[in-house]
């Protein structure tokens, strides 16, 4: 293979991605119907719902060294496009689930699936991306374009599964099925550059360079310190997407005035990821503890008002801007994270990154939903999501001062644990 056309299939890769991500960075047409579809179509209770979600994290967090190693064996692409395939069955195993038991081995297999396309595809872009000073911006630039319109279009599927659901409850998940499938075939048209690399690496030597990636994950106090802020940042906007929805239905907003809230939302989330560059610019390494901020402020404030006596229209009118100003920090942080993990550009170093990123994501969920759901039991939604809020802005501060002396820093000031040496 000549340099020649490796070249274009790392510009054909670039292209294709935000086409892919547009369809491939998660369920369309599901989310918004979930809860209904499985309680009222397969007369599942909320608390088996909720279980089912936890054991989600659960199996996602177990997924994450084989997945690594899978990796090692196929190869970016290849992985990618395993995880699209198994993402099929999970779909079809959610239309024909009958019992709990039946449940709970779609949430595994679906969380299957996801490990194997979030360890695989923004890596794969990665390595599309010739080396050079301004390859991280390459890549942020293509990533947000891609997250952009996957938001945009589930703006759209979210409206439309509402409509959807009440001809056919399963017509949302025929749809979902059918994005799923255009995502798999466009990952079947990704170049496969690793297939050109000419240093072979056999497995027990991948396992060997795994293992010091991870010694190195975690001795690396910069690499810690942002595992921390993401995987706490998925964590809250995990709690908040909860929390909007019950203090909604709590003002009696009705459904479908909550469905048409939520596709405004992904809008923001679509314009502000657009924009993450520009706001990583202004606030450098105080941005992810200002989105942070941000958050709590909406958070209190959205329970102060569902608290307060005033009309509802206005009362929902002022919740619904704070929910799109989350939804703004939600779709910078998106892009964000992965701009400041993708600055670890070694090829080997990237896998184990991604892979410590969904352990730390699935565990700050798990622990942050998890107190959520218990303070909803001693406190009403609107109290609950005020209580939240305070108890965020304590996290902020510490957040911010455990990272103050580990990101951000002049190179010179990092130590050599947080520099990787093959």
């Amino acid at each position: 293979m000549t340099e020649e056309a490796i070249r274009e299939i790392r510009k054909r890769n670039m292209k294709l991605y935000p086409f892919y991500i547009m369809f491939g960075y998660d369920l369309l047409f599901f989310y918004g119907i979930k809860v209904l579809f499985l309680s009222e179509v397969k007369g599942m209770t909320n608390a088996q719902i909720m279980l089912s979600s936890s054991l989600y994290a659960v199996f996602t967090i177990m997924m994450q060294f084989p997945s690594s190693i899978i990796v090692s064996k196929i190869g970016r692409k290849n992985t990618a496009v395993l995880g699209n395939i198994i993402n099929l069955f999970s779909i079809i195993m959610f239309m024909a689930l009958k019992t709990f038991n039946g449940l709970v081995i779609a949430q595994l297999i679906s969380a299957i699936a996801f490990a194997f396309k979030s360890i695989s595809e923004a890596n794969l872009l990665t390595i599309s991306i010739p080396e050079s000073e301004d390859a991280n911006d390459i890549f942020t630039s293509i990533d947000k374009k891609g997250y952009a319109r996957y938001c945009i279009l589930s703006a759209f599927a979210t409206i439309a599964s509402g409509w959807l659901y009440r001809i056919n409850p399963y017509l949302p998940i025929f749809f979902c099925l059918i994005s799923a499938i255009i995502a798999t075939i466009l990952s079947l048209n990704f170049g496969d550059i690793e297939k050109y690399n000419k240093e072979k690496t056999s497995l027990k030597e991948y396992v060997k360079e795994l293992k010091k990636g991870y010694k190195f994950t975690i001795n690396s106090k910069r690499l810690r310190a942002l595992l921390l802020a993401t995987g706490i940042v998925w964590g809250v906007v995990s709690l908040a997407d909860t929390y909007q929805l019950a203090l909604l239905q709590g003002i009696g907003v009705s459904s479908v005035e909550i469905t048409l809230i939520y596709a405004l939302y992904e809008i923001s989330k679509a314009i502000f990821s657009l924009k993450a560059p520009e706001f990583n610019k202004r606030f450098r390494n105080k941005s992810i503890t200002n989105i942070l901020a941000v958050f709590s402020f909406c958070m209190i404030i959205c329970g102060i008002i569902a608290i307060m006596v005033m009309p509802l229209g206005i009362k929902v009118a002022i919740i619904v801007v704070l929910i799109l100003t989350m939804g703004a920090m939600n779709g910078t942080s998106q892009i964000l994270s992965k701009k400041y993990l993708n600055s670890f550009t070694n090829e080997k170093i990237l896998t184990c990154i991604y892979s410590a990123k969904g352990i730390s994501d699935n565990v700050s969920k798990t622990l942050i939903t998890g107190v959520g759901s218990f303070i909803l039991t001693v406190a009403q939604i609107n109290v609950a999501i005020v209580i939240a809020g305070l108890a965020l802005i304590v996290i902020t501060f510490l957040l911010s001062m455990y990272m103050e002396t580990r990101v951000g820093l002049s190179p010179d000031e990092y130590t050599q644990k947080d520099i990787y040496i093959r």
